[in-house]
């Protein structure tokens, strides 16, 4: 997987741990991706589909999502209901060198990630701390207040009831070599040769596990790479041709199929919303 995000600031903005709050109708990141550090996502609301690399699970119940550094994962959400989130988000140095029951502790985020259903109970307390891990300066009571927060979800897991689906393998393969080549040109037929399944069991899995055709999730991950290059100051045309489209215009029409706007005035609104 070399799709790997820096978002949120991560070696800029923050080093050690950051909590923030997103709410929309529309998920921030619309590809499978991975980070360089932890991460606990509590949901709030929102009718959401999660991807990990070899488990989903779909519904609008309160979860906690919890990925380690290099988890592939994505979540989706359907525009008919608000999705609200919290984020903690971490350094491996901001445990790993201070608490010796940290190897114990991380393994609540299991290998490949870890889904754990959670009541309206349980999501308040979770909320009550991650606002005081938020709002506090001093990175010591930062620390312990982290810590408690991963030692109570570490008990909600001891009683979780497992709700998640296994995805089939084809379809995690099919989403790395998507995000990975997404400038190429990408068929259905040659990809399922790739992947050694029909093409009509990767269309109808792909569709199944992710929510997403093939095409969607293909031009999803070109619309994420060409926002980063022209934020980076790179021209339309330029764009249009290292992410896969066929010229300036095929780039505008896509921002304006998905975003309903066209690239500047997508650009400009992120700015009056960061």
């Amino acid at each position: 997987m070399k799709n790997i995000l820096n978002d949120y600031g991560y070696r800029t903005r923050w080093h050690h741990v950051y909590v923030h709050t997103r709410e929309g109708y529309f998920s921030s990141v619309v590809d499978f991706h991975e980070h360089e550090y932890y991460e606990v996502i509590l949901v709030l609301s929102g009718n959401i589909k999660i991807l990990l690399s070899d488990q989903t699970e779909t519904g609008t119940g309160n979860r906690i999502i919890l990925t380690r550094p290099g988890t592939p994962h994505f979540i989706t959400c359907n525009p008919d209901t608000l999705y609200s989130r919290r984020y903690l988000l971490f350094s491996h140095d901001f445990l790993a060198d201070y608490v010796p029951e940290w190897n114990q502790l991380q393994t609540i985020f299991g290998k490949t990630g870890r889904i754990i259903p959670i009541t309206p109970e349980q999501t308040g307390y979770c909320a009550d701390l991650l606002n005081q891990i938020g709002s506090e300066t001093d990175l010591f009571r930062q620390r312990l207040l982290s810590l408690y927060l991963l030692s109570r979800i570490a008990d909600f897991a001891r009683t979780e009831k497992i709700t998640t689906v296994r995805i089939p393998s084809y379809v995690t393969e099919a989403l790395n070599y998507i995000s990975d080549h997404s400038a190429e040109k990408i068929l259905a037929a040659d990809l399922a040769w790739k992947l050694n399944v029909s093409r009509t069991t990767l269309m109808t899995g792909f569709k199944q596990y992710t929510g997403s055709t093939i095409n969607e999730y293909l031009t999803h991950c070109r619309l994420k790479n060409a926002t980063r290059l022209l934020r980076e100051g790179k021209t339309e045309s330029e764009v249009a041709e290292m992410c896969g489209f066929c010229d300036s215009s095929g780039l505008i029409r896509s921002f304006k199929r998905w975003y309903g706007m066209p690239p500047k005035q997508y650009l400009a609104r992120e700015k009056t919303t960061t």
